[in-house]
């Protein structure tokens, strides 16, 4: 996603139904609008036609007030795109794509991705404008990082304020309030009006109460148990991908070495570890799948491998009792295939594919894949009002008893159609003990805050990286010594919070003999009696 920041809005046109636009009063900036909506840019173009009469009067009469739309919107005067605020799910307004006032900043994430608002203070705003099209009472939350003592913000609906503190400094969604929205548009202007100045903004959200209940008795019906990964205890992570290197040497193209990946040898290791479960990467930076997928071959032919790697390994896997869970990263990295994915203009094709591409796998694998860890939902999917129960369908085809992690980061978690937590930070106290959310003797899942409803998980390095990256370089050595990793295990194990370590693997299957010993000491401490 493009940097945005400044004062402007931006307004990318799409098809998605977060992106229903109807022109109305307000303002926008010229060069942004054009860059981001390309048949904006195409309707400026001049067009000579016939003569004919009557035709050459029309024609120029549409140019002009084309072109006075245009400057009216360069001096601020000019044309705003309604967002549709859907009365029958939660709409999501993104702080990145509102106007905004002041020294506001918005942080680039890279290609794909939409950040937060950030560099506040008393002379910066937000402003959207939505389309209301069923009046009603609708609640209003916004995802933001408060400041401590003296932050509170507002937002003004049509002149009506909701004011709400913003006392912690961890990311947050507040609720706002409850208001009535009557008028066919609707003006939406959020501020930092306390003392201390709110830290960064990434949304409002905007969702009827009655929808809200129902979207989350809706997510808890189709929601899988997930008795099986607390009693895990642990599992292992590896981001084996295109990039992975060797040891020494050069790398071998990525699907040789998926024909030379020995599941029997690695599967051994993993037990060794005492991992109760594997997840293992399928696409990451470079978009690549470890096997066929006649979705992926309509997509980008040559993205896919003849050997059928998820499968052999789960039936490996499955002889010493290891679930398999698939990591999934969308792609964005990879040029070619975010361009066939149709991400930039067609947001409706590119979730239908998505689903089509989940879907394919899991009705390949069926129930030899407990779970789906799926890569940056907040920063890639949150941000363009995906269709989640679908989404969350789809990844369940195969088996309903699936696990799907959407990963929030440190930010709320992105919807309540999944079950588990990412937890992709450091393995620290706080982490631990779910920020005070996650009690000794609890059920693992998060008891509010943020992460309410959701199960407990910690992803977390290990060696020096996700994954190793480096030619003719060691794997990097451990984080933690086996009596700090056995002491905050125990602490998590307490609380039904589970960990998932992130290991380096070098492009062959094999970890260090350090993270191996490591891990030999933790089962023979944790696990006494499994083997």
């Amino acid at each position: 996603m493009p940097s945005r920041s400044g004062g402007s809005a931006i307004m990318k046109s799409t098809s998605a139904p977060a992106r229903e636009w109807q022109t109305i009063e307000g303002s926008h900036v010229l060069d942004r609008a054009l860059r981001y909506d390309p048949a904006a840019s195409r309707r400026l173009r001049l067009r000579v036609v016939p003569a004919s009469r009557g035709s050459w009067h029309w024609e120029s009469l549409f140019l002009v007030l084309m072109v006075r739309t245009v400057l009216l919107g360069y001096l601020g005067l000019g044309t705003l795109h309604a967002q549709t605020i859907r009365p029958d799910d939660l709409t999501v307004l993104m702080a990145a794509d509102a106007v905004h006032k002041g020294s506001l900043k918005t942080s680039d994430m890279g290609p794909g991705k939409m950040g937060w608002v950030e560099s506040w203070d008393s002379s910066g705003s937000l402003s959207w404008t939505g389309k209301i099209t069923a009046p009603g009472s609708y609640a209003l939350f916004a995802i933001l990082q408060g400041s401590g003592r003296g932050c509170s913000v507002e937002v003004t609906i049509s002149s009506k304020p909701l004011t709400a503190s913003c006392l912690n400094t961890d990311w947050e969604r507040v609720k706002l309030g409850t208001v009535e929205l009557s008028a066919p548009v609707q003006s939406f202007t959020f501020r930092s009006v306390g003392t201390s100045p709110v830290v960064k903004v990434f949304s409002l959200e905007i969702v009827k109460p009655e929808v809200q209940v129902e979207l989350a008795d809706r997510a808890a019906r189709s929601a899988a148990p997930t008795d099986w990964m607390v009693q895990a205890k642990y599992g292992v992570f590896v981001h084996w991908t295109s990039q992975s290197k060797p040891e020494h040497g050069s790398p071998l193209p990525y699907c040789q070495a998926v024909r030379n990946f020995d599941v029997h040898k690695f599967a051994d290791v993993l037990d060794e570890m005492g991992a109760g479960y594997l997840v293992f990467t399928t696409s990451h930076a470079e978009f690549y799948f470890p096997g066929p997928n006649k979705v992926i071959d309509e997509i980008l032919p040559g993205r896919t491998c003849s050997r059928d790697l998820v499968g052999d390994l789960a039936q490996a896997l499955s002889k010493h009792g290891i679930k398999l869970e698939l990591y999934f990263h969308p792609g964005h990295d990879d040029v070619e295939w975010w361009r066939r994915t149709h991400f930039d203009d067609d947001k409706n094709k590119y979730f239908d594919l998505w689903c089509r591409v989940i879907g394919q796998m899991g009705q390949q694998y069926g129930p030899s894949i407990a779970g789906y860890w799926l890569d940056d939902a907040t920063f890639t999917y949150y941000p363009f009002n995906p269709p989640w129960a679908k989404m969350t369908a789809a990844a369940k085809q195969g088996n309903p008893d699936r696990l799907i992690t959407y990963n929030s980061w440190i930010l709320p978690k992105v919807s309540d159609f999944y079950e588990v937590f990412a937890g992709e930070n450091d393995f620290s106290g706080e982490m631990i003990n779910g920020f005070g959310f996650l009690p000794v003797g609890g059920t693992g899942k998060f008891t509010g805050g943020p992460q309410s409803g959701l199960q407990g998980q910690i992803t977390t390095i290990i060696n020096g990286d996700w994954g190793h990256f480096k030619l003719n370089t060691p794997i990097s050595p451990p984080k933690y010594s086996s009596d700090t990793m056995i002491a905050k295990l125990r602490d998590a194990i307490s609380r039904k919070n589970v960990p998932t370590f992130d290991v380096e693997i070098y492009q062959d299957g094999r970890i260090s003999p350090e993270t191996l010993a490591l891990f030999k000491e933790i089962r023979r401490v944790i696990k006494p009696t499994n083997r």
